[in-house]
């Protein structure tokens, strides 16, 4: 009982917290990575974590009511921790439905094994590109430095007030909105430059067959763009995570 007062509740609650925020964070997150490896690399950085924040854990409250409690305000506290950076992953989803909208790819839809559902291809795409970049920028590293940070500011069991909560929330909704819509702009722009000027193609020469030659070519405008405006956008949108990587200030 000791042993389980001391160290295995103290190391658990770590665990929740960081587990909660590697749940919602992207990447790690996906079904494609089996549950044990996620549960593995939890455990992990907990445990490495653990000795760094035993002064301020505590020990095995004497109720049952009072434990899960703690255990529940950790893992509420972990999805907010986690949340931002997921939230942020929903702006190139928004900028890959914009771009299959704008290049006539609405009905080219794939299996996407990050929602396990179908999506259309530039939102696939855009989205797996977006995972490992977080991995190539180490923004996983960021999120754990951020949970051992965040009990500075949130000891275990205390969570911020609601309204602070909610505002930030419809915060980073605009600011993911707003993103989408920048991430998506030049293939935009350059799908509806080409849709106006086969409409002004097909009221100079009636006879041209418009929707059959503009088709595919607003198919190869479109992916010409997103290729060379693509590098572009993942710098401003890896900028825009690792500036905001959660809901909550906590660096």
């Amino acid at each position: 009982m000791e042993l389980a007062a001391g160290l295995v509740f103290p190391l658990f609650l770590v665990f929740c917290r960081l587990g909660a925020a590697l749940v919602v964070f992207p990447a790690l997150s996906d079904d494609a990575i089996p549950p044990r490896a996620r549960l593995l690399v939890a455990l992990g950085a907990s445990t490495l974590m653990y000795p760094l924040l035993a002064p301020s854990l505590p020990t095995l409250p004497p109720s049952t009511g009072e434990m899960v409690l703690l255990i529940l305000a950790e893992l509420v506290m972990g999805l907010l921790l986690g949340l931002g950076a997921r939230l942020f992953m929903a702006a190139l989803s928004l900028a890959g439905e914009l771009i299959a909208f704008a290049a006539g790819l609405q009905a080219a839809t794939l299996f996407d094994p990050g929602s396990n559902s179908s999506s259309g291809a530039p939102t696939i795409f855009l989205t797996l590109t977006g995972g490992m970049l977080v991995l190539a920028l180490g923004l996983h590293h960021d999120l754990i430095r951020a949970v051992a940070s965040s009990y500075v500011s949130f000891p275990v069991g205390q969570l911020p007030p609601v309204g602070d909560i909610l505002t930030a929330v419809v915060q980073i909704f605009a600011e993911f909105s707003a993103l989408g819509l920048q991430l998506a702009a030049p293939v935009v722009v350059a799908g509806l430059l080409t849709t106006a000027l086969f409409g002004l193609l097909n009221r100079l020469i009636p006879q041209l067959q418009v929707f059959f030659v503009s088709v595919p070519l607003t198919v190869i405008i479109a992916l010409l763009m997103l290729a060379a405006a693509l590098p572009l956008m993942l710098q401003v949108w890896g900028t825009a995570v690792s500036g905001r990587l959660s809901i909550l200030m906590v660096e």
